[in-house]
């Protein structure tokens, strides 16, 4: 039994230093497995970074270019707007000039109208003439007669008549 002791002993005690010699190369090689992981975790966190921060910059230089391209466009804008404008004055000028030489060409067409019909006609012109002035007098006073309502005063109303 003693023999059977010694190598049960010899046999548990070989086994124990397997299992242990097993155990310890066992961590050790996970342990290097686990260093090599986390070492390429590393490397990829350290690439993902860096493109991340080349996203971020390139993002950056997009908007950068993306307002740039903004305030060109504003500053084309408003120069073809500003033209548009000055043309749309010129064009406003060029229509009350018009306005004028219709208004001219009128009259010279009533004088010639009225000097043909002789002095019977001019006559009627004068006195439908006459009571278009009286009409836009009346006119005159019922807008004077408005501002003077509302405490206002314009330099045309101090001498025209009507009521206080």
């Amino acid at each position: 039994m003693r023999v059977l002791r010694r190598d049960v002993n010899n046999s548990l005690l070989i086994l124990i230093a397997f299992f242990l010699i097993l155990f310890i190369v066992s961590t050790i090689y996970y342990e290097t497995i686990l260093r090599k992981i986390s070492g390429e975790k590393d490397e990829n966190d350290k690439i993902i970074s860096e493109i991340t921060a080349s996203m971020v910059l390139e993002k950056l230089n997009n908007s950068e270019r993306s307002s740039q391209l903004a305030i060109i466009d504003k500053a084309v804008l408003e120069d073809k707007y500003n033209k548009l404008v000055a043309y749309a004055e010129s064009l406003e000028q060029e229509k009350e000039r018009l306005d004028q030489e219709i208004i001219v060409l009128n009259s010279k067409i009533e004088y010639n109208g009225a000097r043909m019909e002789g002095p019977v006609g001019q006559f009627r012109t004068i006195q439908a003439k006459n009571e278009e002035i009286e009409k836009l007098k009346g006119a005159i006073i019922s807008l004077c007669d408005i501002f003077r309502k509302n405490n206002m005063t314009v330099n045309e109303c101090l001498n025209v008549g009507g009521t206080e």
